[in-house]
């Protein structure tokens, strides 16, 4: 059975991404403020973004000799002025890799390496990572670049805007199918993998996107506070591209915390942020939060995983305002489903599917196809679907299969209303004799739980039952009550309301923080590793004993 949306179909772009931008469909004026530092408050505008675009381009291709297709590599925090070197590489005719700036020289290299950077801007404190990892990809010196308006002594690397052209720049004209973007996935539970994103996938998602939150973007006084890493798909969408496309100011915090995010909602009168569960969780319960004033915002929405069902309620509680969900993922571009703003879907629902998506559920053991509240893996078709993964033929045919469908390896849902429920991903349900135990579920439930800041629920193998069982792992709200009273306390939480086989019958283990990605991901491999080495050192004391 193959399900769609009830909205028609967009009307998509027959253009590349820049020259979409130039084409202004929301008749944005020239001297509107799209992106503010919220520090200096410096800014940029519409009309100064596509001046500076094409002179950053005109210089790629004067001064360091820019070719159609070459690769530029981003690696940076994020900047108010992040965008321009990106557009204007598109605007040369090439091509964009973002790099998590929190990567290792040895992360760093592996994504120069695959996606055939050959120039990169970044930012002084990374340097040190920058230069060893382009002098080991064979990146020129001289093709190193930076943030920051100004060239550095010491380094003797120069600003980005130091190779502005004196022309301006003709923007390439580039095909729909060649690649606009590389971003890498998050590589929760392995090496990352290059994401090939085209012109019309981005452009595609750009109008679904604008087709489903239409009655916002019409809302001309709107300010957005984006602090959502810029390098990741979440934050490249919907903190610049849209911002850019509809003129809505946008505040670009260089990372997240939580007083700055808080006090820059009540300095620039923020009406629109986009959240991770992680932020979430600190909205509904952190005591800060009542101390500032957040009467401005209107509009939240929560995407990159799964956020605790119960959490929506208690920060509408709390601030007044509904935290719609999403859902999206690098390889469509990112977002698949989306909870209108004016409307309320079901508990845990990330919303319908957007305009122009197909959606399938199949069982994963036989491939057949599913019904209306069938829980199966998760199959789309789009044009914003992903071009596949680069230098990876065999993870590409895995995903993408011959009759075209994207296998999305998220286990899923839909009910009679179009709303889609994620149980989890396929790869990391926890077998129990035989039954199947949602990690995601087992961390929602214990999210709720009074005296518990955040949690995130593994597998571990029972040698004695010659199965797996679920161990959770808990950051207690006050360290000061992680007893094993505590443990006991939270075991009989769980097991009161959840069937048997979900029991934590893995225990319960205090942690003072849940290891994740930028984005909001649990990275599992991480606990997993950490639960790993702290067997094994009880083990080794136990025979030492």
């Amino acid at each position: 059975m193959i399900f769609q949306s009830s909205d028609p179909d967009p009307i998509y772009p027959v253009l590349d991404i820049y020259h979409f931008l130039e084409s202004n469909p929301c008749g944005v004026q020239p001297g509107k403020k799209v992106f503010v530092d919220p520090d200096t408050e410096d800014h940029i505008t519409f009309g100064q973004f596509q001046l500076e675009t094409k002179q950053f381009a005109a210089g790629l291709q004067d001064t360091l000799g820019f070719k159609d297709k070459d690769v530029l590599a981003v690696f940076s925090c994020n900047q108010y002025d992040f965008g321009v070197p990106i557009l204007g590489t598109l605007c040369a005719g090439g091509r964009v890799t973002t790099v998590n700036h929190s990567y290792t020289l040895t992360e760093v290299v592996h994504q120069l390496k695959d996606s055939g950077a050959k120039y990169m801007v970044t930012t002084i404190d990374l340097l040190p990572t920058a230069t060893k990892a382009a002098e080991v990809c064979g990146i020129a010196p001289e093709a190193i670049l930076l943030f920051g308006g100004s060239d550095d002594p010491v380094s003797g690397k120069k600003s980005y805007k130091s190779i502005y052209g004196k022309r301006l720049a003709v923007p390439a004209k580039i095909a729909m199918d060649d690649i606009a973007y590389l971003c890498y996935s998050s590589g929760t539970t392995g090496k990352s993998k290059g994401v090939m994103l085209t012109h019309r996938n981005i452009t595609s998602n750009l109008v679904q996107i604008m087709s489903y939150d239409a009655e916002v973007i019409k809302q001309k006084d709107l300010v957005i506070l984006g602090f959502l890493p810029l390098y990741h798909i979440y934050g490249l969408m919907n903190c610049l591209h849209i911002s850019l496309i509809t003129g809505t100011e946008t505040v670009i915090m260089p990372k997240f915390d939580l007083p700055s995010f808080l006090q820059n909602i009540q300095k620039f009168k923020v009406t629109n942020t986009f959240i991770v569960p992680p932020v979430a969780l600190a909205l509904a319960k952190h005591p800060m939060v009542l101390d500032y004033d957040l009467s401005s915002l209107r509009h939240m929405a929560c995407g990159a995983a799964p956020l605790p069902k119960d959490l929506c309620g208690l920060i509408e509680t709390r601030l007044g305002v509904y935290c719609r969900q999403g859902f999206g993922m690098t390889e469509a571009s990112p977002l698949v489903c989306c909870v209108r703003p004016s409307q309320r879907a079901p508990d845990g629902s990330v919303g319908p599917l957007v305009a122009g998506l197909q959606a399938k559920v199949v069982d994963p053991e036989t491939g057949n196809e599913l019904g209306v509240g069938q829980p199966g893996e998760w199959l789309l078709k789009g044009p914003n679907v992903m071009k596949g993964y680069l230098n990876n033929t065999e993870a590409t045919k895995h995903t993408i299969r011959e009759d075209g469908w994207m296998h999305t390896g998220d286990i899923v849902y839909v009910d009679e209303q179009g709303n889609w429920f994620v149980v989890d991903r396929l790869k990391e349900l926890i077998k129990y004799k035989g039954f199947q135990i949602p990690p995601a579920e087992l961390e929602s439930l214990l999210q709720t739980h009074p005296k518990i800041m955040d949690a995130a629920v593994i597998s571990v193998y029972d040698a004695n039952q010659a199965t797996e069982i679920p161990r959770a792992y808990v950051v207690p709200r006050d360290p000061a009550t992680a007893d094993t009273a505590l443990k006991t306390e939270i075991e009989a939480f769980v097991a009161s309301r959840v069937a048997p086989h979900k029991k934590l019958r893995g225990g319960v283990v205090f942690t003072h923080e849940i290891p994740k990605s930028a984005s909001g991901k649990i990275l599992r491999k991480d606990i997993v590793k950490m639960d790993q080495e702290q067997n094994q050192s009880a083990s080794e004391l136990k025979a030492h004993l």
